[in-house]
């Protein structure tokens, strides 16, 4: 783990780096997450959201890997949801990005997230270097969850979305498949690490996929906006088509 200094806005900031657990990605981490999945995945996502309730699951069953599956950010359960939601070989060949700062600042916690979800820290505000484990994950055929907004909203409304994903999708010319979930917050509220049981709606959108020539800008708001799409008019009605 290493710890850098830097500025902005004139003033001093600390940014924390760690390496990726490589040997997440081994047969035996594959082979523990695939057994261990009803226990830390499935049985969490059903014992805490009650109801639980999807749309556009055909879009998930056409999502073609490797790709980037993105979703809004409300609450640490978000990651639990999202892996549940997925087909088995798409499970097995997804990683997921999380906050150096946050879960990647001692030993064990690190180890242990890197092996229940297959995590890798990404150094928040590290520039286009911090993306490099990313695209080499990508280049070997698998999919990352990542999370755009870089941090949870308290409010529930959607923030506005950092450029990795987009920059990524363009790069290595990979689909990106949104999805916006309504009610996680509300299981395990930011600043809290109490779970209660709690209505969970999520919907998902098809796929969208970049052409020549569309900027990391456009494939930033593209990707917002497709997010955006599946916030229901009203909770719990479903998303507009």
């Amino acid at each position: 783990m290493v710890t850098k200094t830097g500025s902005r806005n004139g003033r001093s900031e600390v940014r924390t780096a760690a390496e990726p657990h490589r040997w997440a990605l081994s047969f035996w981490a594959r082979g523990y997450r695939r057994l261990a999945r009803r226990w830390v995945v499935t049985r969490h996502v059903r014992r805490f959201c009650r109801p639980f309730a999807l749309d556009g699951v055909e879009h998930m069953e056409r999502f073609q890997a490797p790709g980037l599956i993105v979703a809004n950010h409300t609450s640490h359960f978000d990651t639990a949801i999202v892996l549940s939601l997925l087909t088995t070989p798409l499970y097995d060949r997804t990683a997921v990005v999380a906050a150096a700062d946050r879960f990647y600042t001692s030993t064990i916690k690190s180890a242990w997230f890197s092996l229940r979800y297959n995590a890798f820290p990404i150094t928040r505000g590290g520039g286009s270097g911090a993306l490099a484990y990313s695209e080499w994950l990508l280049q070997h055929g698998w999919s990352l969850l990542m999370f755009p907004e870089g941090t949870r909203s308290k409010t529930g409304e959607l923030l506005p979305f950092h450029p990795g994903p987009a920059i990524l999708a363009l790069r290595q010319r990979v689909p990106v498949l949104p999805i916006h979930i309504h009610g996680a917050a509300d299981i395990l509220r930011p600043g809290t690490w109490e779970s209660v049981p709690a209505p969970v709606h999520v919907h998902v959108g098809p796929p969208v996929s970049f052409e020549e020539g569309v900027d990391a800008a456009e494939a930033t708001q593209a990707i917002q906006d497709a997010v955006r799409a599946l916030i229901p008019a009203r909770h719990g009605e479903p998303a507009a088509a």
